[in-house]
């Protein structure tokens, strides 16, 4: 094992996320085993997990000697490669650096310009371009002729052309759980899910890609839906439970919902399973193609938390932002779902480009009145190269707005329009989280003992902290509500 080519994954890190085990780089991993064997060695460094980033960084660099660093970045963690760069160089000269995820899908080009210290982009789907990056690296041969791998080759960036979506996802390997110790991420209160049933808990999914238009999506996999058999899920399920101990899977599919028959064939396995395990989606689920039935035998099968993935209550906003949902259907199946005992959470975008003050309030306004009883209200961050970054630049073409994270910083909607949407978006959180929506949360929560810690983390952020932000502002100068019927388009011409 000597001479094999060492392989470094780092799992960054910037702002609040919810720490849960890294499914894209156990994929990875799992697939350059398989088709490198004994010839690579692989490490990981999760920055989420570690207190002192520098101290872990440095010590994991000086043991592993790596050949290859691979990054792996979600649009927010744009800061942490201008932050450590420069000390991952230093640290390891010899080591080539390669960056993965949505970050690096829609922003190779700027990145690779910018950042010198970065050698390669993988693009979208990344198992077959890595492997085949390693392949040539690990010959000392130039990368240039890659598909789905984006380098700087004099000055220019060169990316080949895109790789093929894996069609039998049956092939992959399961993700590699021996790169990991997986009970520092089941002892960890901090859970995208934001609640747990059960301590032993991983994210799993079944589906790549989605056949919908979201203009917000990074459309890392595609817009053809690629499935695994429900044989295939169910033994890696299986697997999960009696090798890993697992008793609470997370799907974090894109749609898992899209073909309602092979949805049926898969709860029906679970359920005449000799398995019994809890299940939830964080990610959000299709909740228009829901219907009763579905709702019951998710519930059968150990579903105990549903996220509807709303955005917006307007009907017209929908379909500008080509989500093209049906909201009235999703309120219906919100309600059935609440009175079926399910905890039902969702997510709200506040501030399209174009949008006006009385659907941002609308929206609102659906959740507050909805028997919903967990919300996140985000304000929009058009990430670059999205369809909604178009959107935003054909609406105002003379805004100087850098796209950043979903936490802290002045929307781009309020910066073009002058509306004070960060205020709304902290009253929308105050007007929701009222004592007696949190007390009968509270009492749907599964196995309380065991997740105290979880539901303290989540009610500090979700609750305590808008309230901090709002008192905070209270001696700032209060901006008033624009007039009725004016959009955000003309806003900025608005007397505040």
């Amino acid at each position: 094992m000597s001479d094999s080519y060492k392989i470094l994954f780092i799992k960054a890190c910037h702002g609040p996320q919810g720490i849960e085990v890294p499914l894209g780089i156990l994929y990875l991993s799992a697939y350059l085993k398989h088709h490198l064997s004994n010839k690579i060695k692989i490490d990981l460094i999760d920055l989420r997990l570690e207190k002192n980033w520098t101290r872990a960084l440095g010590e994991k660099l000086k043991t592993c000697q790596p050949d290859l660093i691979g990054i792996s970045l979600l649009s927010g963690d744009r800061p942490f490669l201008d932050s450590w760069m420069t000390f991952l160089k230093n640290t390891s000269p010899g080591a080539r650096i390669v960056i993965g995820g949505p970050l690096a899908s829609y922003d190779y080009a700027e990145i690779l310009r910018h950042h010198r210290t970065v050698d390669f982009a993988v693009i979208g789907e990344g198992e077959v371009a890595f492997l085949n990056l390693v392949r040539v690296l690990m010959k000392n041969e130039k990368a240039v002729n890659l598909n789905s791998v984006a380098c700087l080759e004099d000055g220019q960036i060169v990316l080949a052309g895109k790789e093929k979506p894996i069609e039998n996802l049956d092939g992959l390997p399961f993700p590699d759980y021996n790169l990991i110790d997986l009970d520092r991420y089941t002892n960890h209160g901090h859970t995208m899910n934001g609640v747990l049933s059960e301590k032993r808990h991983v994210h799993i999914i079944s589906s790549r890609g989605c056949p919908y238009g979201c203009l917000y999506c990074h459309d890392i996999f595609g817009k053809k839906t690629r499935t695994r058999s429900p044989e295939n899920f169910l033994e890696e399920i299986r697997w999960l439970y009696y090798q890993q101990g697992v008793r609470e899977f997370h799907i974090v599919d894109d749609i898992f919902n899209f073909d309602k028959q092979r949805l049926h064939d898969i709860l029906h396995r679970i359920i005449n399973s000799d398995m019994r395990i809890k299940i939830a989606f964080p990610n959000g689920i299709r909740a228009d193609l829901l219907d009763e039935t579905d709702i019951l035998l998710l519930k059968q099968a150990g579903c105990y938390m549903i996220t509807f993935a709303v955005e917006t209550a307007s009907p017209r906003m929908q379909k500008v932002i080509r989500k093209n949902l049906n909201v009235t259907k999703v309120v219906e199946n919100i309600k059935f779902a609440s009175r079926a005992g399910l905890i039902t959470r969702s997510f709200f975008m506040l501030g399209f480009p174009g949008e006006t003050v009385e659907e941002i309030k609308a929206t609102i306004d659906l959740a507050v009145k909805s028997p919903l009883d967990l919300v996140f209200f985000f304000t929009v961050v058009p990430f670059k190269n999205t369809g909604l970054a178009h959107l935003v630049d054909r609406e105002y073409p003379h805004l100087n707005y850098q796209d950043g994270h979903y936490w802290g910083q002045i929307p781009f909607y309020q910066q073009a329009t002058g509306y004070p949407l960060k205020q709304v978006q902290i009253m929308a959180y105050i007007k929701f989280y009222l004592p007696f929506r949190i007390f009968r949360t509270f009492l749907k929560l599964p196995h309380k003992g065991r997740i105290f810690a979880c539901w303290v983390n989540m009610a500090v952020y979700i609750t305590f902290t808008p309230w901090y932000e709002y008192l905070q502002s209270l001696g700032r100068r209060k901006p008033a509500a624009l007039p009725q019927g004016c959009s955000g388009l003309n806003a900025d011409r608005a007397k505040l």
